[in-house]
């Protein structure tokens, strides 16, 4: 089998984080592959060690006919089976081939443009499988995956110290993994922080809102207590040194955020969105509260504290939850499995040794 990743993207993100972790799974299961993407050097260095062939492309030019052309080449040159197109913008320049296109359906997806340009789509998420059939796309055509998770090498990274951060060893300490944008709750978590003491707060992310965010943590006064980390492409450090996540999404139809904090171990308390909705049990796994709701926030975050047999308890399940659903030797197979039938040649299915 002969896979072609095809992306535009910033050097990183979570796209960007799921497509290379693809890339680790297929190439220890001996697919030939090769990725095209934007410009990074550092990128181009992690898929190379992976034993993948990158191509780089400057995206977009001043033209589009020309990356359109160039795209194309490269992929005639490489004569996939299969070409995964992780970005819409470059899923609408793939001409139609003998090779089966599929793209990754994001947040932001114009179904009915892509609709004649792609064979199939793939989503983390059932209600963006749902709006796309409502579009015209066919139940045959669309797929939904869970989101491939840290590797197991990842998961055994050691806690961050956090005097590398300027955090006192004994304080009580958040974090929270997620885009820095004002639509994504974090306002919430800043104003449940303001109205408890003793807490600190780590931040990962970045994104348009950073600076906006970084101004409203010094309005509510809790500035000195929050660490704007930026972009970690290893969640697992800072979840090992934490004694809660929250994730306060407003609007979230998947939760990998959470998936991630179960599968290091780290107690979650998660606003009651879509997607945190459909995963956690509450009082069992984790603990929902309702949206934009900073009272009900900071009362789990103080009651996650008081009680110490909570989070204990909490982190059991989540790491149950994780073992036998979202872990590598669960998830990466159904993606074996996909591709194997989309293209008609085998693959062999992931074991846990190898994941």
């Amino acid at each position: 089998m002969k896979v072609f990743h095809l992306m535009s993207g910033a050097p990183y993100g979570g796209v960007e984080r799921q497509a290379m972790r693809l890339a680790g799974v297929l190439q220890k299961n001996g697919v030939e592959q090769r990725a095209m993407f934007c410009r990074d050097a550092v990128r181009a260095q992690r898929y190379e060690a992976m034993g993948v062939t990158t191509v780089e492309m400057d995206f977009p030019s001043r033209f589009t006919f020309m990356d359109r052309r160039h795209i194309n080449s490269a992929i005639r040159r490489f004569a996939p089976d299969l070409v995964i197109s992780w970005t819409p913008d470059v899923a609408e320049l793939v001409q139609k081939d003998s090779f089966i296109h599929m793209a990754r359906l994001g947040t932001s997806f114009d179904h009915e443009a892509l609709l004649n340009k792609c064979h199939h789509i793939f989503t983390p998420a059932q209600s963006r499988a749902d709006a796309a059939m409502v579009a015209g796309w066919s139940v045959q055509q669309v797929h939904v995956l869970p989101h491939l998770p840290m590797t197991e090498d990842e998961r055994k990274t050691p806690a961050l110290n956090r005097k590398t951060v300027f955090t006192p060893p004994t304080a009580k300490l958040i974090f929270t993994s997620m885009r820095l944008t004002s639509k994504t709750g974090l306002e919430t978590l800043l104003d449940a922080v303001a109205r408890i003491s003793g807490y600190y707060l780590w931040i990962a992310g970045d994104g348009v809102d950073r600076e906006a965010l970084e101004t409203a943590a010094h309005e509510r006064g809790v500035k000195p207590r929050v660490r704007f980390l930026g972009w970690q492409d290893n969640l697992a450090p800072y979840l090992a040194a934490c004694d809660v996540f929250v994730y306060p999404a407003k609007q979230e139809d998947v939760g990998d955020a959470i998936v991630e904090a179960w599968g290091v171990g780290a107690p979650v308390i998660a606003a009651d969105s879509l997607g945190p909705g459909l995963l956690i049990r509450h009082k069992e796994n984790g603990l929902l509260v309702p949206v934009g709701d900073p009272i009900s926030m900071a009362e789990a975050i103080k009651w996650m504290s008081n009680d110490p047999d909570l989070p204990k308890g909490l982190t059991a399940a989540g790491r149950s939850a994780f073992d036998e659903t979202f872990a590598m030797d669960k998830v990466a197979p159904q993606y074996l499995q996909l591709l194997s039938l989309l293209t008609g040649k085998p693959s062999s299915a992931v074991s846990s040794s190898n994941a």
